[in-house]
């Protein structure tokens, strides 16, 4: 592996030598994907951690009624599906796919429970990945369930800056179109022939 993949929040304040040693023993792997590519299925097991090196990743979860609910985008770099790994059912609850092109380094579970053995500092870097996940999971969980679709759409626009797309918006929300439409109608929103944005 190239020394520069190793300048990742994960290895941050680690000792090289160990980090080295480790990853010349695993089978870690570089995985490149297309725009629009699926990474990891909803429901499939998950025995890798992702390390974001390059590009862009958003998760998606669907019902079996069909709704969907997206989760913010995760830009490189970053720690991907950091929470399912040591799980006790150890799948994916979303759907992860590529918002851009992107490359990923792919590290086994067995090789990232040794890191966390022997680095304090990669622990550390672990701990406050899932910690800052659960953090942003609570978050949107308030806005879904305790918050009005008034509140939540002005939330969505002070985070995206704007709506072009009605359905798309719709799904990540998890309403019906025309219900959104007509939130879009009231108070402090403005509409142009192309977006709607805050007023």
């Amino acid at each position: 592996m190239d020394g520069l993949t190793y300048d990742m929040p994960l290895f941050a304040g680690a000792d090289p030598a160990i980090v080295k040693e480790v990853m010349d023993r695993s089978n870690s792997r570089m995985r490149y994907y297309r725009k629009g590519e699926t990474i990891a299925r909803q429901n499939e097991v998950c025995r890798t951690l992702m390390l974001l090196c390059e590009g862009s990743v958003y998760a998606r979860m669907t019902s079996r009624e069909g709704r969907e609910f997206t989760l913010n985008p995760l830009t490189a770099p970053d720690i991907v599906a950091s929470p399912f790994i040591f799980a006790t059912e150890n799948i994916y609850p979303v759907t992860i796919l590529a918002q851009s092109d992107c490359r990923l380094w792919i590290i086994d579970r067995s090789h990232i429970l040794k890191l966390l053995e022997r680095d304090t500092a990669i622990l550390r870097n672990f701990l406050r990945d899932l910690s800052d996940h659960s953090l942003y999971l609570s978050r949107k969980l308030h806005e879904f369930v305790l918050q009005n679709l008034s509140s939540r759409v002005l939330g969505y626009l002070k985070d995206n800056h704007e709506i072009r797309n009605l359905q798309q918006t719709a799904f990540i929300l998890g309403v019906a179109r025309p219900s959104l439409s007509r939130t879009l109608a009231q108070g402090r929103i403005r509409k142009t022939d192309t977006e709607y944005t805050l007023a």
